[in-house]
């Protein structure tokens, strides 16, 4: 997991699946508080996860700085099927509109806590691949 700012995307995250073969970026996030707060670099995350608020920052030299008019999440999605593939002209990068439809018609419910008006999800789920990549992680 990446978090920060750059000037194209502003406030972004950037998640590698466990087999380091898909990386989703997730840009132009909410000023001031861009991500959630329990999330830091290298952070486990699992779908379903609420990991930033969608904003409009971005586009600009100076960090925090909302230059584009309309709020909106630039969500990518890049297959690695070797490490040329990680950055520079051999990178790929594909259209994932079909698969976020799909995840809209399967998402799981979220409540706000009005405290720390941060989302959560409600449900809990156990996703296998992350138990053993947390597990492995700690044995090293």
């Amino acid at each position: 997991m990446e978090l920060g700012w750059n000037q194209y995307g502003g406030w972004r995250i950037g998640v590698s699946s466990f087999d380091d073969r898909r990386y989703y970026y997730y840009a132009h996030l909410r000023q001031d508080f861009p991500f959630a707060k329990s999330l830091k670099e290298g952070s486990v995350v699992q779908a379903g996860d609420v990991i930033g608020y969608m904003g409009r920052t971005g586009y600009s030299t100076k960090e925090n700085v909302n230059n584009i008019d309309t709020y909106h999440l630039h969500f990518g999605l890049q297959l690695i099927f070797d490490e040329s593939q990680r950055e520079g002209n051999h990178e790929i990068w594909i259209d994932p509109y079909p698969l976020v439809r799909f995840l809209y018609r399967n998402q799981s419910t979220a409540k706000r806590d009005d405290a720390t008006k941060e989302w959560k999800r409600i449900y809990n789920i156990k996703d296998p691949a992350a138990e053993k990549y947390i597990k492995d992680s700690k044995e090293k």
